[in-house]
């Protein structure tokens, strides 16, 4: 098993799950399959064949769980992109707050919390944290 020498984020996840409210920290992680999609296009870019090793592992930890954006989800993150004047640029960020939104609010861990933040600034029951 990794330390948290050999995962930088680790203890950034751990800070920001500590410093959010006690109802954020009880929910399971659940991810949108855009993200899962996206991290693994990133990693085969940067490093090659063998990246979804990555997200494999942390599925078999059970610590996180892919979650189906269906029509409720799609529908929230179109209001989302509407209201803030956004489009299908946003689209990825809009279903994971939208995701975070349909599962009565949760905590958002991104290296780039500008625009998911803004697209969850009416909703306090979404924390967004860079990391």
């Amino acid at each position: 098993m990794a330390s948290d020498r050999d995962m930088p984020a680790a203890s950034s996840v751990r800070s920001a799950r500590s410093a959010s409210s006690s109802s954020l920290t009880e929910i399971a992680c659940a991810i949108p399959p855009t993200v899962s999609q996206s991290v693994i296009l990133d990693g085969w870019r940067k490093a090659g064949w063998g990246v979804d090793e990555h997200i494999d592992q942390v599925l078999a930890r059970r610590f996180a769980k892919v979650v189906t954006t269906g029509v409720r989800i799609a529908r929230i993150a179109g209001h989302l992109l509407a209201r803030h004047g956004a489009g299908s640029e946003l689209a990825v960020d809009a279903l994971v707050v939208a995701t975070a939104i349909r599962f009565g609010g949760g905590l958002v861990l991104t290296h780039d919390p500008t625009d998911l933040g803004a697209l969850a600034a009416d909703h306090p029951n979404v924390a967004i944290v860079g990391v």
